[in-house]
């Protein structure tokens, strides 16, 4: 019988202050709060293997995100490791991502991570957004350009190569020179992944009960000009706010748009296997009392099917269609390819170019 693999989703739910776009679910950091989190992190992971029979599994990928991880301790982060080495088999690891913020990277702490995973598997992701110092103060950002220059040092310094810049575009006073300067600043530092995430104004966010708009055609020449300038330096487009180089794409990211099954511990995380969606309770009060609080949501066949439509559509690669997919969406499909939104080859179906960044209402055809 072969063993089941997993990517594994740990959620740090503190920052140093929630930026005024973000609705992640986070609060602000707290030693203390921090070590009741840790202790409660290592409870919720014994509860729920106990709790769905996860006790034999393999773990392929991990993804540490937030929230701010690297807003913890070296300590802390240490501790981290070792309550997930403990628990889980991390023998056959693919890749391990950990999200950094510019302000808070420094040479001891990417030390501690580095010590507990070789580079061929090592993946750091660092919250750039942008190296405009005005727009990231409009953005509520705690950095500055500098910060960014100062942890690619650091990677450089301890040899990591394997790292991404995430960028948001479309921000309040944000013009085309100034993406095409994000842009070109990233590349000098080499990355070997970039991703580029058009500005949403969310529910519960200051940018929200501050009424800030957003210009989507202005939006969208600017996500034109990232990919234009993205891929005349090999930068490859495989989803469609994401760019590597060959072979760096990010595998535990790539699982959830395949529709692979995954596991997630932490306030707000979610996991999704067996037909069903399971997600904890999103409050740092609860957690630390141990109230793991999950709902869950079954996952029909119709559900899932449209569920796979809709991630695979955000591919390059984009969706093999089988007869299910025909029966089911054949008319949409065919009204899609003649209107020129969706192309069709070698059996797959896909985005446009010129639609990609419409991606959303040809995405809610199928829903």
């Amino acid at each position: 019988m072969t063993t089941k693999s997993y990517g594994l989703y740990i959620h740090i739910p503190f920052c140093r202050k929630k930026c005024y776009y973000c609705d992640f679910y986070s609060v602000q950091y707290d030693e203390d709060l921090a070590a009741q989190f840790l202790n409660s992190l290592e409870e919720e992971i014994v509860q729920f293997k106990k709790k769905y029979k996860f006790f034999d599994i393999i773990i392929s990928t991990l993804y540490i995100g937030g929230g701010t991880p690297s807003v913890f301790t070296c300590e802390q982060i240490n501790h981290i490791f070792h309550v997930l080495i403990k628990h889980f088999n991390l023998t056959y690891l693919k890749e391990v991502t950990v999200e950094l913020n510019p302000e808070s990277v420094n040479e001891e702490k990417i030390s501690v991570i580095k010590e507990f995973f070789n580079n061929s598997n090592l993946r750091l992701s660092l919250g750039v957004q942008s190296f405009n110092d005005n727009i990231l103060k409009i953005l509520g950002r705690c950095h500055t350009s500098s910060d960014v220059y100062n942890a690619v040092e650091v990677f450089n310094k301890l040899k990591i190569k394997n790292y991404n810049f995430d960028f948001i575009f479309g921000c309040p006073t944000q013009q085309l020179k100034d993406v095409e300067y994000d842009i070109t600043q990233a590349i000098s530092c080499l990355p070997k992944h970039i991703s580029c995430y058009a500005l949403t104004i969310e529910e519960g966010t200051k940018f929200r009960q501050w009424g800030i708009q957003i210009e989507s055609d202005f939006q969208a020449e600017m996500y034109n000009l990232i990919v234009e300038i993205l891929q005349k330096n090999m930068y490859n487009r495989y989803e469609i706010s994401n760019f590597a180089k060959d072979g760096y794409e990010c595998i535990h990211n790539l699982s959830y748009w395949q529709y692979k099954e995954y596991i997630g511990f932490g306030p707000s995380s979610v996991s999704f296997f067996n037909n069903q969606r399971v997600k904890n309770v999103s409050s740092i009060e609860e957690y630390i009392n141990k109230k793991f609080l999950y709902s869950i949501e079954f996952i029909d066949e119709a559900t899932a099917l449209k569920e796979r439509i809709m991630l695979a559509l955000r591919t390059e690669k984009g969706l093999e269609v089988n007869s299910n997919i025909l029966n089911r969406y054949g008319k949409q499909i065919e009204k899609l390819i003649n209107e020129k939104k969706l192309v069709k080859q070698n059996g797959r179906i896909k985005i446009s170019f010129p639609y990609l960044f419409l991606s959303n209402s040809i995405i809610l055809e199928f829903i």
